[in-house]
């Protein structure tokens, strides 16, 4: 069973949640923590909003603070949504690229590095594993690599 989801919304919508649904089905909104522990393949995703700033839009679309909210669940009003929800840098990290590749039956090929594998990788400005969990939200992908050919960023960015 897989569930794909965009939970970075709720930066901005959570906190009208607990107003519309109450505090008991409010924790219980995006249950990831659980869903994974069920052992379902969570997927992370964003629909876009053209010309707005990713991580501003009502609609974020920018895929280290979408992981950054999985993590926290960190609300626009500082509060948290359901924090026995949360997930941890990895899984979160398994959303947005294995997981991905699995929902679209191309985990042969994708989503993890691996020999015989599409070269798909970034370069981003931050260690996603070690840096403070506040600044996750503001990685950026200095590179972008899709089977092995430079799309976004260059060689130079790397400097």
């Amino acid at each position: 069973m897989a569930f794909d989801c965009q939970p970075q919304w709720h930066h901005f919508d959570g906190p009208v949640l607990g107003s519309v649904f109450g505090p008991e089905r409010t924790k219980w909104f995006l249950p990831l923590r659980s869903m994974l522990d069920a052992g379902l393949v969570v997927a992370g995703g964003s629909d876009h909003m053209i010309r707005y700033d990713p991580r501003q839009a009502i609609n974020a679309y920018h895929p280290f603070f979408a992981m950054w909210m999985t993590i926290t669940r960190k609300m626009a009003d500082s509060r948290v949504l359901g924090p026995e929800q949360r997930i941890t840098r990895e899984e979160a990290l398994r959303m947005w690229t294995l997981a991905g590749a699995w929902l679209t039956f191309e985990e042969n090929v994708k989503g993890s590095i691996e020999p015989g594998k599409l070269a798909d990788f970034v370069v981003i400005t931050k260690d996603y594993l070690t840096v403070p969990e506040d600044e996750i939200k503001d990685i950026e992908a200095l590179l972008t690599v899709v089977d092995g050919r430079v799309v976004h960023g260059n060689e130079a960015a790397l400097q």
